[in-house]
């Protein structure tokens, strides 16, 4: 009776190791879905190819499974970067294009110069041999980096790494900001944060659009390349801040064109702008200083905007390398309303 007694113990010690087993496995198992989750994120770009101007560019659609959390994240864009930063997500960054002797990183950037994030290269010109030792799970971009020859070369250098898009559209700038910052939250984990931070850029619209709507003053948005002259208008790059902000247009019949289009000194008299926003190329890319000196030329000394100081100088590293990211497009929207104090 005591051996049968015994018996049936022992056969009830295994079973509930068995089950203590099949526990721990599940709770494994579970653990490794969670770990392999993905977020579904839809690339919308235009690639550009060979061709200069653009001619043989194609529109692409496309929808990407990108793995949730991911500690190895290459990331091509500054604005998305602001981004990542202000999440609290520079930990998932391996690398990114500082440029030769890290000068290419703007300076409200400056973490990322440390040694523990690796140097891509140049933000068109990447380090694919440098991309290709990291094996990046994960690889943000935006237009910069949106042609087939870079493209091929990213693929070939991380095959097994997912692409995502991270770059605005002229037409829809604060629409696309605020996608790329959702899908940032999605794949992080950090949409209620995300939604807070969209929450803050629509506040800081509204605010700003109070101004520009009870000022009866003109702006216009200049960009000056090495003595070179180049005006944006609604509907192109920068035009966000006619479009959204509300500022008045000085000229309402600027071609939309990537480069801007390019004015001599007698555009200014004609125009006659109340305000001008002013951004220096030269200064960005680390050639010459120019916008200060052009625009300080007698030919254009009685243009409203030069005769009573309403040249407001935007700084090109946030304008022209790191604009796209929520945080950088408010620190946009404060230099606008600067004119309108």
């Amino acid at each position: 009776m005591k051996k049968y007694a015994l018996l049936l113990l022992s056969f009830a010690l295994i079973m509930v190791l068995a089950a203590c087993g099949a526990d721990k496995k599940e709770s494994a198992t579970k653990e490794k879905t969670a770990d392999n989750s993905t977020v579904e994120i839809t690339n919308e770009y235009k690639m550009m190819g060979e061709k200069e101007d653009g001619s043989d560019a194609k529109d692409v659609t496309e929808k990407v499974e990108v793995p949730k959390n991911s500690k190895k994240v290459a990331v091509f864009d500054y604005g998305t970067l602001t981004t990542m930063q202000e999440l609290g997500l520079s930990d998932h960054v391996i690398g990114l294009p500082k440029g030769e002797g890290n000068r290419s990183v703007p300076e409200f950037l400056s973490d990322f110069k440390d040694d523990k994030y690796a140097n891509l290269g140049s933000l068109k010109e990447p380090n694919f041999e440098k991309l290709a030792e990291l094996n990046p799970e994960v690889i943000l971009i935006s237009a910069r980096q949106a042609s087939a020859k870079v493209m091929d070369e990213m693929k070939k250098a991380a095959p097994d790494a997912k692409i995502v898009y991270m770059g605005t559209k002229d037409t829809a700038y604060i629409d696309s900001v605020k996608a790329n910052t959702d899908n940032i939250g999605k794949m992080f984990d950090k949409e209620e944060e995300t939604t807070k931070l969209n929450k803050a850029l629509d506040d800081k619209i509204a605010e700003v659009k109070k101004k520009t709507e009870a000022s009866d003053k003109t702006g216009l948005f200049v960009l000056a390349n090495e003595g070179e002259l180049s005006v944006f208008g609604k509907g192109g790059r920068f035009g966000f801040i006619h479009d959204v902000l509300g500022v008045k247009e000085a000229d309402k019949n600027i071609k939309a064109e990537g480069h801007g289009q390019v004015v001599n000194y007698e555009y200014f008299n004609k125009t006659n702008p109340d305000i001008i926003f002013a951004m220096d190329r030269g200064v960005a890319v680390g050639g010459k200083s120019s916008s200060k000196q052009a625009l300080s030329n007698k030919v254009i000394e009685d243009v409203s905007a030069i005769k009573n100081k309403k040249v407001i100088d935007v700084d090109p590293y946030l304008w022209y390398f790191s604009s796209g990211g929520v945080k950088t497009t408010m620190q946009q929207i404060d230099e606008i309303e600067k004119a309108y104090k």
